[in-house]
This record gives structure tokens, sequence and C-alpha cells, in this order.
């Protein structure tokens, strides 16, 4: 159902069982799946205690990114919005969507998920009301810090780049090499942050269900159902050819709430935020950038 986006009646069909028999049985496994969905949609024991492997064997990161511990972003669904808030659920080039924050570590697997805001909304009002509300929410410890883009603020914790100049991979497809210290990071951090893009591609390409425009309520079941079985799937270690693909896949979508085509207007402005500790997260970013530029000869 979830794979493919068949109904209730072909399920019973190809499975040769009543309706009755079909709905009650996908009643019990999805009412356990989302029961599942808090033992395993979560960071692991020790995930933040050592660098992940994919940072330690790659030049272009490490030792530069060594406190990096994974990528926020949020992605928009489809959805059919109710009728008595429509605008509320308008997201990018106007149709109704809902917002899915997201958190993923550097194996393509989800530390955090959280859908029920309308498209409408901000992504920085999204993460600051997950990580205020949500209990579940995987706060970095100290001295660790996730990458985030242009669309959420620099704060402690979170690691954006730098305002004003090119950043998204494929402004540098169309425009040639870094021709600064900036840009350079900048393409190293949206290179490592496209991990979580990679982990949303394998999320829309496998679950057709998502899809379905359906309404905002069933969405969220659906949403958290899927993300369980992504885990369930890597934590398994079996092949998997939408997993394999998406990890070394050069083409994805920015999924931000139009970065890039602010980004090309040089439309880029500071976002207000109540936490403090920008200063020392761009002091941060600036001494990454000067270690960074003191290895490469530019144009890179």
């Amino acid at each position: 159902m979830v794979a493919q986006d068949v109904t209730v009646r072909v399920l019973a069909e190809r499975y040769q069982h009543s309706l009755d028999t079909v709905k009650r049985k996908l009643d019990d496994v999805l009412g356990v799946l989302l029961k599942l969905a808090a033992d395993i949609v979560k960071p692991s024991r020790g995930e933040f205690a050592k660098p992940s492997p994919k940072l330690v064997k790659d030049g272009r990161y490490w030792p530069f990114f060594e406190n990096c511990i994974g990528a926020l972003d949020g992605t928009h669904i489809s959805v059919r919005p109710p009728s008595n808030s429509a605008e509320a659920y308008r997201g990018r080039k106007s149709e109704p969507t809902i917002n899915v924050l997201a958190i993923c570590n550097f194996s393509i697997r989800f530390l955090f998920s959280y859908v029920g805001v309308p498209g409408g909304a901000h992504d920085t009002k999204v993460l600051t009301h997950c990580a205020t509300h949500e209990p579940s929410f995987p706060h970095p410890p100290n001295g660790k810090y996730y990458l985030v883009d242009s669309g959420y603020p620099t704060r402690t914790g979170y690691l954006g780049p730098h305002r004003r100049a090119r950043y998204h991979l494929d402004l540098f497809a169309r425009g040639g090499p870094p021709t600064s210290t900036k840009e350079l990071f900048n393409r190293r951090h949206a290179s490592l942050r496209s991990m979580i893009e990679r982990t949303f591609g394998v999320w829309k390409a496998k679950w057709r269900i998502l899809d379905r425009k359906q309404s905002k309520y069933e969405l969220k079941k659906w949403i958290k159902i899927v993300t369980v079985i992504h885990n369930f799937i890597r934590d398994s270690h079996y092949e998997d050819c939408d997993f394999a693909y998406w990890e070394v896949v050069d083409d994805y979508e920015n999924h931000g709430d139009q970065a890039v085509e602010n980004e090309e207007e040089g439309n880029i402005e500071h976002i207000p935020y109540i936490p403090t500790g920008d200063r020392a997260m761009e002091a941060l970013r600036d001494v990454i950038t000067e270690k960074i530029g003191r290895g490469c000869q530019l144009p890179y």
C-alpha cells in the first residue's frame, strides 16, 4: 500500500481476502508501526559520541566538519487542505502542502521527523516549534551541530552557510567553481548537507503513497509510517536499489523554501530569532572557512 499507493480493494483482490479482513489487518499492522516510531526514528545509542565514517574518510570534510552530527531541512508534501484554512497551506508555487521537518545522519537515516505544520509556515518557525515543544527532538550536544541551509539562522548547534555568496550545488554547476574562500566553504557545506536531500529523495522515490493528496490528518499517519519503514530498512543493512541510487546520485531537488531563487537574486537577509549564540557559530564558520582556504588553491 505505501510503496505502490494501491487501495484496500486492490489488496483484497490480490491476496484473496475480504475487505473487512484486509482493513482489520492493515489497522493492526499500522498501529504497531506507529508505536514503533518512538523506538526507531531517533538517534541510536552513542550516535553523537564519535564522528561519522563518511566524514573521517573524506578529505573534503575532515577535519573541518569534525563536530558535525547530521543535517536538518524541511520538505513539502502535497495535501488536500481543510476548506476553512486552505490559505495557510499554500506553500511553494501556491500549491497546498504540509511542511515536514526532518533531521538525518550521514547514513541516510532519519533521526527525527515532524509533520503537521501547514506549508505556508516559514522553516524557522517550524524548527523553533519542534525544538521548543517536541520532547523527542534530538538537540545537538554541546560543541556539536547540524548543518542547515540559508533558510535557517546560524545559531548554537546549527551551522549555516555564508550569506550573499553562492551556496547550492546547482549554482556552482551553472556558474563555475568557487572564486572565494566563502564560496569554497559553501560548496563543501552544501555537498555535505546534501545528505538530507538524498534522504528525502529515497523517501519520495520509494513511497508512492506520499503522492496522494489526502487530508492532513491521514497524511500525518502515513508520513510517520513510511519514516519508520525507511529506518527499518536502513538498520537491517539489506541491499536496496533506492538507497544505493540516492547515495551516489549527483542531482537532487532543493527542498528549501525558495533558497536558490533568493540566492540568485541576492535577496537573502538575516532571519531574526530568539535564541542567542549566533556569534559563536559564525566565528566557528569563519575558522573552518580559513582552514579550508589554506589547504586549497582557488578555483576549486
